[in-house]
């Protein structure tokens, strides 16, 4: 079961989702904690039943055609290919006027062609071709294998049902016959409205803003919006821009003047944990390498956040992301980059309304080694109306994508922090 961290606003189980601003500032908000079912097109598959069984050698790949779903009224493509010593039937949902191979609710089966024997069913459970079961024929049962963003996250899940069976049978069979093992409210979420629509504005507040800035190495704005050294504290002038930290300090006073009508001073940012982070061969490192400035920065930046919320800080260590489910954190270090899409995922599911600072780190140096916070960037996850997940990742002065993020830094780790969003996002002008 998933650990809900103790500064998650009260889910209230109600019809209705909306926000209630608490005493301390932080907003609550009421969901339905319901699974969102999956578009089922198991009235064309059982129409096509005859094609399951025919011999391979009578049926014709590259065929294709448009089939209505009576009950759910939603067109369906079947299409039949051939490839490596296989036949597939394609059962694909018509999504927003197309159909893609990966859309929710599309079913692959795959069959032998030197024997016609099944091999396996594929189904895509959410409009992302990471996300999707695999399942297979094991005498009278079945088993199941569960892939969420390229992670198996259940393997070996037994159905008490034929894989002949659930050819043809709508996919909340599946989920129904496999509920007692697998975790389908946090696999099928969709989406907390007034949560997500308040992500999504603030989201496009800071894109519009984005062109106001300009980059420049070590730079941030101080608490009077001049562009000044963050090293040295020393006004940059005319030429002064933001780097990837100030950046993020630009996006928590965006936060934090909404909240106390003033913008955040650097000196308490750049406070080094020193009992928190660390060991006796980076310290003598500190002043040469700083190789934890990133995580220092981005956990006194959440501190700062959430003290102007009403939550005061206990630790340094207080409001970072270490317990997620299917993940293992390492202490100060975080989780694989390629593990991000999944880990914002199921952050953004179990916590909806918060965002995050990821501070990057890898090994860098020979004489020694050392662990590196080299960069930062904030994420902002949410849901579409259509309940497809998206992140909105700024870096340094710019919009990225996840996907070009987990690219660019490849085999090395992020560390989050976790944020409140907020009901008013202004982000701060520079001077």
């Amino acid at each position: 079961m998933r650990i809900r961290f103790w500064f998650r606003p009260i889910l209230l189980l109600s019809c209705v989702s909306a926000f209630a601003q608490s005493p301390a500032g932080v907003l609550s908000f009421a969901t339905v904690p319901l699974t969102p079912s999956v578009p089922e097109n198991h009235e064309v598959r059982a129409e096509s039943e005859a094609l399951f069984y025919a011999p391979v050698n009578t049926l014709t790949a590259g065929v294709q055609k448009i089939i209505l779903q009576q009950n759910a009224g939603i067109r369906v493509k079947l299409e039949m290919l051939e490839q490596n010593g296989y036949l597939y039937y394609l059962f694909q949902n018509e999504e927003n006027s197309a159909f893609s191979i990966a859309g929710r609710g599309n079913y692959i089966v795959k069959r032998k062609l030197e024997n016609g024997q099944f091999v396996q069913i594929k189904v895509f459970f959410r409009s992302d071709p990471g996300c999707f079961v695999r399942l297979y024929p094991q005498g009278q049962r079945s088993s199941m294998d569960v892939y969420l963003f390229d992670r198996p996250v259940d393997r070996g899940v037994l159905l008490p049902e034929r894989i002949s069976s659930l050819l043809t049978s709508p996919f909340s069979r599946v989920i129904s016959l496999s509920r007692s093992t697998v975790d389908w409210e946090t696999l099928l979420y969709s989406r907390s409205e007034a949560v997500d629509e308040l992500v999504w504005k603030h989201v496009a507040a800071i894109r519009n803003a984005l062109p106001t800035l300009s980059d420049g190495d070590d730079g941030a704005l101080d608490a009077q919006r001049r562009y000044i050294s963050i090293e040295s504290g020393v006004p940059q002038g005319q030429t002064g821009g933001l780097n990837c930290s100030g950046f993020a300090k630009w996006i928590i006073d965006g936060f934090f003047h909404t909240q106390t009508g003033r913008y955040l001073e650097i000196e308490p940012l750049k406070e080094k944990h020193f009992d928190h982070r660390g060991n006796r061969w980076s310290l003598r490192f500190e002043e040469e390498r700083d190789p934890y400035f990133g995580l220092d920065w981005s956990r006194n930046l959440a501190s700062a956040l959430w003290w102007a919320q009403g939550f005061p800080q206990t630790t340094p260590e207080d409001f970072d992301v270490r317990r997620v489910e299917y993940l293992a954190y390492r202490e100060d270090v975080g989780f694989p980059v390629e593990d991000l899409k999944l880990l914002m995922f199921l952050e953004a599911s179990a916590n909806p309304g918060y965002f995050y600072i990821g501070s990057l780190n890898r090994e860098y140096g020979t004489e020694p080694v050392l662990r590196q916070h080299f960069h930062m960037a904030v994420l902002f996850p949410y849901f579409t109306p259509s309940g497809s997940f998206r992140v909105a990742v700024f870096d340094r002065n710019r919009e990225t994508t996840i996907d070009g993020t987990i690219k660019r830094f490849a085999g090395a780790y992020i560390h989050l922090v976790r944020l409140p969003v907020g009901e008013s996002f202004l982000p701060p002008r520079p001077r």
